[in-house]
């Protein structure tokens, strides 16, 4: 199987570009750079007399990608017309994404990447006498690649089970029909839905590195002070309020981002003076997640939805 690469930029206004051996703006993947590679900054510190230095921490970098590629026109005019929409989407002062996306020779997409970035310098064109010669070049402040959808783990919940049943496969039900059990003629073989039992759950990481959450504590009726405690590390986040039915308190723990809001009624206010003094931004660690939810009163009352992107060192 011979797979294929391509890169398609969308600036914020949805204009589109793609860049690939299949398209007028043709690019060979030999001439792309920092789709894979990062950066680590590592700081520390040293004394007088002492051997070596004392590690502090260290940060991943900012991304750059350039891409080096061909106007596939030999036509003149033509070529002008798509270096003046090359121009018009990459404009600098729009923001934008980047998706990577890796196919098989039939152009179905085996998996996609997406990463947020700006255009650090507006395309260079170098004349040719046959075709236009451009280069660009991206950065990407947030270095890692992530999916193209937020993944959803609902951790406290009911379960939907709204069946339809009936005993015999050769009688089709004339409208809703519930079975019943001959020796239990009283109670029905179905149910609407159930709770989840267990408070402990676990939430899979499948990046490469730690990744922030969206975390909403909904309320199905009145609780107190509900908490979301990291069994691993004996983190938690704890909102000190009673929650009406109807409410959700959405926690942002990722970088850049991190809030807490309450929506009341169709009304978005913040909430950042409910969150416990001794609660921490949560972090998805990569792979295995243990978790332990619970609410000070009517625990049953309580709903909790994890929302967040795996990410990616590289493609």
């Amino acid at each position: 199987m011979r797979a294929k690469e391509a890169l398609t930029y969308v600036n914020e206004r949805g204009d589109i570009l793609v860049f690939s051996v299949d398209s007028e703006y043709h690019v060979n993947f030999k001439n792309v750079s920092g789709l894979s590679d990062i950066r680590n900054q590592i700081y520390s510190i040293n004394s007088m007399g002492q051997d070596g230095d004392t590690y502090l921490g260290n940060r991943i970098e900012a991304r750059d990608i350039e891409i080096i590629g061909h106007i596939k026109e030999q036509n003149k005019e033509r070529t002008r017309r798509l270096r003046r929409r090359m121009n018009n989407i990459l404009n600098p002062q729009f923001t934008a994404v980047l998706i990577y996306d890796f196919m098989d020779d039939a152009g179905n997409i085996l998996y996609r990447r997406v990463i947020d970035c700006t255009i650090n310098n507006a395309p260079v064109f170098i004349r040719a006498p046959i075709i236009e010669r451009f280069t660009m070049q991206l950065s990407c402040l947030q270095p890692f690649w992530r999916e193209e959808r937020e993944l959803r783990q609902d951790i406290a919940t009911w379960i939907g089970g709204f069946e339809f049943p009936y005993r015999d496969p050769n009688d089709q039900p004339d409208g809703l029909e519930i079975a019943i059990d001959p020796e239990n003629p009283t109670i029905p073989t179905w149910e609407i839905g159930w709770r989840e039992p267990s408070l402990i759950v676990n939430v899979f990481n499948g990046g490469d590195v730690r990744a922030g959450m969206r975390i909403d504590f909904r309320a199905l009726g009145m609780l107190l002070n509900p908490i979301l405690l990291d069994v691993n590390t004996g983190n938690f986040i704890k909102i000190n309020m009673r929650m009406l039915a109807g409410d959700v308190i959405t926690v942002r723990t990722g970088f850049g981002e991190k809030g807490v809001t309450l929506r009341r009624q169709g009304e978005e206010t913040d909430a950042f003076r409910f969150l416990d003094i001794d609660s921490t931004y949560l972090q998805l660690a990569p792979g295995d997640n243990i978790f332990h939810y619970d609410a000070d009163e009517n625990m049953e009352n309580l709903d909790i939805t994890i929302w967040h992107n795996n990410l990616f060192s590289g493609v």
